[in-house]
């Protein structure tokens, strides 16, 4: 059992013994190229060894640790007491005789080999810069201790496992990672992963003690760009001193980026440094702060380009050495030597799959990820049976058989493709005959977010633009064929349809949904026939919804587009007075099935009384879900009749709806009714408004100015004959035809919700029979895959499952969903707007819903996540699983989203203001107080 371990010259220094920062330097002191060890300093660890008899005792002496590593105690205050209870037994636990000998070696070692008998003590975790989760800034460090200050600075350090900050880090990173798993099957593997080999529940700790170095300029290096996850630019951030003033942000610091293939510096800012951190060399040392007057030294960069230089070098010999790309911490001494104090991996980097990645130097390929701004909408990753029944849906929904051909291919080389769990454009394809200028235009109405991508600086065509020859796949023939295919021709006629009569076709539509809905039910009461499976089950759900999906497709590509595009452009391009008519006229349906269904959702909420509802915070809506369904079966009778039948009612109607409609792999209220408890809640209390006299309001201000404009057409009939006809047939079409733009993807949700009810039997029988692991493992598989494990019972669903799922984990835990990445992972951004003549604290975006409001920004991922009523709605996109938080909130504020995207329409329908086109997860902050007008596209930040 060695408790003191040479990070610099031992080979034993594994991260079970020394944790992750510590194992870490020591692979760093190992690297023999370039003369890499010279630039460690000397290095010890104190091992998880010499740690254990504190952390058994820690977890022995009160259960406070078992609590907090639990998740049950949540309240702010009492979970800082019970951190800062933890902490202060950590200061005052017994040495045991083997813990002594190790800090009197170490203190030997510290007053005789290191420079100026001073050290640097840092926490080591065993979880501590690891790939996924690196507890940056989560652990104390001291900086400039002696021999004699040792013990008290390891203490310290050690104390600092039991900070508030970690476990709230901790509970924030598992809840991304196991988002949407129950607590039986995610939660057990949650608190796994915080018990090490010894059995002790709270984890291995350990300690670097490393010779100080006496910095005159440090920082932070990056092998890849942090802010764009580019693969081929370094960043370096410097200032004078020791790092920690540029890591706690104490000053403004110098920032270099430089691109690592055509060695040049891209980008220099200088930052304002008006005080440097030095190491104090008197006896016991100490680090103090010096001010620095002399204003061309706060304003002249600190790292010459030698050093930049120098650095980069060996940033890249790092990065090579561990295979990936490297955060590291360095410094220079007074006599220019470089020193290295850490290295650990980038864990906020974005990932492309392997085989997307062109290698340094390659010419660039520009992916287009569609489904964030259109389509699914949504940043969700597709599961594997996500992506195989999306793909057959698309094949469907364009008349193609699946044997003869699949619209998407696992290979990047083609224009359209699957990757692991998203879909891409290759857009370098299309840029041989497109240019950027002529995409932002055509984006605006879907985007404009994405416009402004497509406008920016980082989207160059000469940068991307492919050389290559098309492949043969998108022969002439095949796209001949192709079309041939698409029932283009009949989609064409049901728009003529619409246009001619929409009254008639209207009515002749509806009788078609009633006919397929009808067959639907038939199919779901009788289920998957086991001899035939679920692709044939699948098949037929989806063969029998097509003749409804094909009159809307052909009303929304041959009618409601043109119309709405026409009407979005005299929206945005007209004076204040026309666009609000022009606003009035985007909204306010009659018909529409998403508003039919937050209708009845507050309906419903509101049948179940506020004195219900005040006893369930918004993470216990599973125990209200409970309670409904006892008081169904019969063994509870304490909520209202009138509430159960509706309930029963709705989730008939509407049990097929969820976050992610188009994903079978996302959970239904069907299957999940607390999703549809915490959508209810929102339209409880008081300033909620009905949606029904909102939605009435809408239709109302609509019919207004439709009768408006036919008057003054009429009023000009002499001069503008053709106009009134014009007037009365855009009248008929925003009557009685644009309400259908949200029935193909509802339409589409039920039939994927049917299908999800089979597929989850099939995974019960497969858990029972010990085939598969957990819940939601059946959606690592495809559906031919479960219909050979039901006919070949050694048929090994793990050995597919695990590597899938690794993959699709990986994805969720990405911190962005890039709408343009080119294939060195680098996410294109858009131009600075210009800011002339705007107030400081102004975000500038885009208008897409009309008015002024004030609230509390809420920064959202998930419609499932707590919202308050009146706070400012900020997402990234939304989808319409998100409509029903629209109910309770102030304004909308999106990242992606056009005129004609969910978060624009609701918002009209709903009457709240609502800006696009702005970076929400930087530039908006949970709790700010903001105003957002709807009307400048501007969003104010007023506190």
């Amino acid at each position: 059992m060695n408790m003191l371990i040479s990070l610099t010259n031992d080979t034993a220094a594994t991260t079970a013994s020394v944790g992750g920062k510590a194992a870490s330097l020591s692979k760093l002191a190992a690297v023999s190229t370039a003369g890499l060890q010279n630039h460690v300093p000397k290095s010890y660890a104190l091992s998880t060894s010499f740690f254990q008899p504190w952390v058994d005792a820690i977890v022995t002496a009160s259960n406070d640790y078992t609590r907090l590593l639990n998740g049950d105690i949540t309240n702010p205050n009492q979970l800082e007491e019970a951190c800062q209870h933890l902490k202060s037994q950590c200061l005052t636990l017994p040495l045991t005789t083997s813990q002594q000998t190790a800090l009197n070696e170490l203190s030997n070692i510290i007053s005789t080999q290191f420079a100026h008998s001073l050290a640097a003590v840092r926490s080591s975790a065993i979880e501590e810069d690891g790939r996924d989760m690196s507890y940056a800034g989560m652990f104390e460090t001291e900086l400039g201790v002696s021999s004699r200050n040792l013990e008290v600075a390891v203490r310290r350090c050690f104390a600092s496992k039991f900070d508030s900050r970690v476990f709230l880090y901790m509970r924030a990173a598992n809840a991304n990672s196991h988002d949407g798993e129950t607590e039986e099957d995610g939660g057990e593997q949650m608190k796994e992963q915080n018990y090490d080999d010894s059995g002790s529940s709270a984890g291995g700790f350990a300690v670097v003690v490393m010779e100080m170095v006496d910095a005159i300029t440090a920082g932070v290096a990056f092998s890849a760009n942090p802010l764009n996850s580019d693969r081929d630019e370094c960043v370096v951030d410097s200032s004078y001193g020791l790092g920690i003033s540029v890591v706690d942000g104490s000053v403004t610091a110098d920032r270099f980026v430089y691109d690592k293939v055509s060695k040049k510096l891209v980008q220099q800012i200088v930052g304002c440094k008006t005080m440097e951190q030095r190491l104090c060399l008197v006896e016991g040392g100490c680090v103090r702060t010096i001010s620095i007057e002399d204003v061309a030294r706060q304003n002249a960069q600190s790292l010459s380009m030698e050093q930049l230089k120098e650095l980069v070098k060996l940033v890249e010999v790092v990065e090579s050495a561990y295979g990936m790309p490297i955060d590291i911490e360095w410094a220079y001494t007074e006599n220019n030597q470089l020193m290295l104090l850490q290295a650990r991996p980038i864990t906020t980097l974005f990932c492309l799959d392997d085989n997307m990645m062109t290698a340094a130097g390659e010419r660039r390929i520009l992916y287009y990820d569609f489904n964030i701004a259109s389509e699914a909408t949504t940043t969700t990753p597709f599961s594997y049976m996500d992506m195989n029944l999306y793909c057959r849906l698309g094949n469907a929904l364009n008349g193609i058989n699946d044997d003869d051909f699949s619209l998407f291919k696992n290979d990047p080389n083609l224009p359209i493709f699957n990757a692991e769990t998203r879909q891409y454009i290759n857009l370098s394809f299309f840029f041989k005959f497109m240019t950027t200028q002529y995409c932002a235009k055509e984006a605006m109405l879907l985007d404009p977010y994405l416009s402004s991508l497509f406008a920016s600086s980082d989207c160059d065509r000469k940068r991307y633009r492919s050389k290559k020859k098309w492949p043969k796949e998108c022969s002439m023939k095949n796209f001949v064929w192709l079309l041939r295919k698409v029932p283009i021709k009949a989609w064409y006629k049901v728009g003529k349809r619409f246009k001619k009569d929409p009254k008639r076709a209207k009515e002749n539509y509806l009788k078609v949904v009633e006919n397929d809905m009808a067959k639907l039910k038939v199919l779901q009461q009788r289920g998957v026939k086991r001899d035939e499976g679920l692709m044939q089950y699948s098949s037929e759900l989806f063969n029998c919804f097509m003749p409804s999906l094909n009159e809307e497709l052909g009303a929304i590509y041959f009618v409601v587009l043109g119309v709405f595009n026409k009407l979005d452009k005299k929206r945005r391009n007209n004076k204040s007075e026309l666009c609000a008519e022009y606003d009035a006229l985007c909204g306010g349906y009659e018909g529409d099935e998403l508003m039919k269904i937050n209708i009845d959702i507050y309906s419903l909420a509101n049948k179940l009384g506020a004195n219900i509802w005040e006893q369930y915070d918004h993470d216990e809506m599973y125990q209200l879900a409970d309670r409904i369904q006892q008081n169904i079966d019969g063994t509870l009778s304490d909520l209202p009749d009138e509430f159960l039948t509706e309930w029963i009612s709705f989730l008939d109607k509407h049990g097929y709806d969820g976050e992610d409609q188009l994903f079978i792999s996302s959970p239904r209220y069907l299957d999940s009714p607390e999703l549809l408890l915490t959508r209810l809640r929102q339209n409880v209390g008081t300033g909620i408004r009905d949606p029904a006299d909102i939605h009435r309001e809408q239709v109302l201000k609509r019919r207004q100015v439709m009768n408006q404009q036919l008057d003054t057409a009429l009023a000009q009939r002499y001069t503008r004959p053709f106009r009134p006809s014009r007037i009365r047939r855009r009248n008929e079409v925003l009557e009685h035809t644009m309400w259908t733009r949200n029935a193909p993807k509802l339409h589409l949700a039920k039939v994927i919700g049917v299908l999800r009810e089979a597929v989850l039997q099939i995974e019960k029988e497969l858990i029972e029979a010990n085939r598969l692991a957990h819940t939601g493992d059946i959606f690592h598989l495809d559906l031919e895959e479960v219909d050979k494990a039901l006919v070949d019972e050694t048929f090994d669903l793990m050995q597919l499952v695990r590597p899938r799922m690794i993959a699709y984990e990986r994805a969720r835990k990405a911190t962005e969903c890039p709408l343009l990445v080119d294939s060195r992972c680098r996410i294109l951004r858009p131009d600075p707007p210009n800011r002339d003549n705007v107030e400081k604290g102004t975000l500038i975006g885009t208008a897409v819903s009309p008015g002024i409001a004030t609230g509390r920004v809420r920064v959202m991922n998930s419609p499932n996540e707590l919202f308050e009523r009146g706070e400012i709605l900020a997402a990234t996109v939304t989808s319409p699983a998100w409509t029903p938080l629209f109910s309770g909130a102030s304004a909308v504020v999106l990242q992606i989203g056009g005129a004609l995207q969910h978060g624009a329409l609701c918002a009209r329908e709903y009457g709240l203001p609502a800006v696009s086109n702005i970076n929400v997860h930087n530039d908006l902050k949970t709790g700010m107080l903001a105003e957002v007008n709807g009307n400048t596209g501007t969003i104010k930040i007023l506190e």
